[in-house]
């Protein structure tokens, strides 16, 4: 069955992550490992990276998944992008040890004009170099791309070039949805999931899927417009999603959302309709339905909440002032007064 999860924040203790995610009934789960947007983070510190762990398993969520941050780009014609790139990349798949995952997925990236051969050639050598120097590494997933100019992996057959010329092991696929109908993939009937399944069979291998990105989509087909959406409020819309889940091949895959929020609520709203759509399929247990979460349920914000009251009970209320009996005159009045002369007796003369 598949066990439905969310990208999440990495805000605040590590080990945060997991309870938000139990909160809105996560099963699976992602993360960045690090700042998203920098090349370099701060060493994690055990005894934190121990609280995540000892979070996920009271969570019972498996797999933790981490996601690469947007800066690397392991086909970057640029030698110092290149550099900086791989740098990032196996420090992130070292962090990603260190917190228990499973899969990390990263985007095969950009040539930037240099050409597709050439772009293939520097994630080879990537992939490469992470089997040499980190063989314990998570497995590390290609994401399948939407298209957009100059990207790689946006096919099945390219896809199937950049593992085979690596050809080291415990590397795989993440399969977005909301990719691969911008790219051209029809997944929104029972017989167009059933094709786009078995070309991806015969090009790599489905023992190759590993994860699956579940993104509503707001291009469609073949419009390679990168841009996630709600689910069920895309182009692939909740029968799309009822045809694509009913697919058995699919089951046994953990399937995380990517979905924008632009409610505090989106997180768990999209979740459960994922879910819903999911066991409507039969690719997931009906049970799940009955412990649903009905409302947002962020656990950080409950117990600053909760700590923020036990400080207001606790604190001494201040003491009343005592009541002014007569009213006192103004300073301005006061100096006036000050200022007046007195008035001179005078002496009556006989």
């Amino acid at each position: 069955m598949m066990r439905f999860g969310m990208h999440l924040s990495m805000s605040g203790r590590l080990a945060d992550a997991p309870d938000r995610g139990r909160a809105i009934g996560c099963r699976a789960l992602q993360i960045f490992c690090g700042n998203p947007r920098g090349w370099t983070k701060s060493p994690l510190d055990p005894a934190r990276v121990d609280e995540f762990k000892a979070a996920a398993q009271a969570s019972r969520i498996d797999p933790i998944v981490v996601h690469a941050t947007y800066l690397i780009n392991l086909a970057a014609p640029d030698d110092h992008i290149f550099n900086l790139s791989v740098t990032a990349f196996l420090d992130e798949l070292r962090r990603s040890q260190m917190l228990g995952a499973s899969y990390y997925v990263v985007h095969s990236g950009s040539h930037k004009g240099l050409g597709e051969d050439a772009g293939r050639a520097r994630i080879v050598e990537a992939l490469k170099r992470a089997d040499r120097e980190l063989p314990e590494r998570p497995e590390i997933l290609l994401e399948n791309t939407a298209g957009t100019s100059n990207s790689l992996g946006t096919s099945f057959e390219d896809l199937a070039k950049l593992l085979d010329g690596a050809n080291v092991p415990r590397t795989g696929i993440c399969f977005d949805t909301c990719h691969a109908l911008a790219a051209g993939y029809e997944i929104r009937t029972p017989e167009g999931v059933a094709k786009t399944l078995d070309d991806l069979d015969k090009s790599l291998g489905l023992k190759r899927l590993r994860c699956l990105h579940v993104n509503d989509s707001k291009g469609g087909l073949g419009s390679r417009l990168d841009r996630h959406e709600h689910i069920g409020k895309g182009e692939i819309g909740e029968a799309g999603f009822r045809a694509f889940f009913g697919d058995r091949r699919l089951w046994d895959l953990p399937a995380i959302l990517e979905t924008p929020q632009d409610l505090p609520d989106d997180d768990r709203r999209d979740l459960w309709k994922a879910v819903e759509i999911a066991v409507a399929a039969g690719a997931t247990e009906p049970e799940l339905l009955e412990v649903m979460p009905t409302g947002p349920q962020d656990p950080v914000k409950a117990a600053a909440t909760a700590k923020h009251a036990r400080v207001s009970s606790t604190r001494k209320a201040p003491k009343p002032k005592p009541a002014v009996r007569k009213a006192r005159a103004s300073k301005p009045a006061a100096r006036k007064a000050a200022r007046k002369p007195k008035a001179r007796r005078r002496i009556k003369r006989k």
